[in-house]
């Protein structure tokens, strides 16, 4: 600091003529591009207003497949996992493109949430395991900590994990009536929060699907009663 109390000009001054570039690059414009001229022939309105009209559809599956062969499911899993091996602003120029299009697939709970627990939580077994499956689309996940109306802190998560079995209620769960398996905020014991995976397709685990403020996204209610669960980490 100067001798009057305030801050010298100079740094601040360098900081202005550095400057923060927030432009795509060349190459993500083009992958922008062609994102775009895909959505736009398969992903028209009509495509979010028929799973909007129809109660028993929650997503359009034969969309899921197509962008999972584009290889966009495992945009930022590293190759040795089975994906892209890309980064996170180029899974952002995918992640505005279906926003625009409004494309009714699971893409935010398998690839923004549940991939990124994994990659940020999982052992190598389990990234070994998880992650491929992840990236070719033919495991949807799920990222489930909400159990009911207001802010999941961490002293309001009732859902437990013991003896490598998940009991409790979590509601609303994005994608949650779709999804093969989710990652599970639950207490375990002493030791706080612990994400565990557990198979939605399991024993122990009942979901029914609810209603949001959001219509064009499927929620669900997931009650686990001892579902088998694997700790990430």
């Amino acid at each position: 600091m100067d001798g009057r109390g305030g801050w010298p000009v100079e740094p601040v001054e360098q900081i202005r003529e550095v400057g923060v570039n927030f432009e795509f690059s060349d190459e993500q414009r083009l992958l922008r591009d062609q994102a775009r001229r895909f959505l736009d022939d398969n992903a028209p309105p009509g495509a979010a207003r028929a799973v909007l009209d129809d109660g028993e559809i929650s997503f359009d599956r034969d969309l899921w497949t197509a962008i999972a062969e584009l290889g966009w499911t495992g945009v930022i899993i590293p190759e040795e996992y089975g994906g892209a091996g890309m980064i996170r602003e180029d899974l952002c120029v995918i992640a505005e493109e279906l926003g625009r299009s409004l494309a009714p697939t699971p893409f935010a709970s398998s690839v923004y949430l549940a991939t990124e627990a994994i990659l940020i939580a999982g052992t190598e077994d389990q990234k070994q395991k998880f992650l491929p499956q992840l990236a070719d689309g033919s495991l949807i996940g799920a990222f489930a900590m909400a159990e009911g109306p207001g802010v999941p802190t961490a002293e309001r998560i009732q859902t437990s994990f013991s003896d490598g079995r998940v009991t409790g209620m979590k509601s609303p769960i994005l994608d949650g009536d779709v999804a093969d398996a989710a990652i599970v905020v639950a207490k375990e014991g002493d030791n706080g929060l612990s994400l565990v995976w557990v198979d939605l397709n399991g024993d122990g685990v009942a979901r029914r699907k609810v209603e949001t403020v959001d219509p064009t996204r499927s929620h669900a209610e997931i009650t686990f009663d001892g579902a088998p669960g694997v700790r990430l980490g």
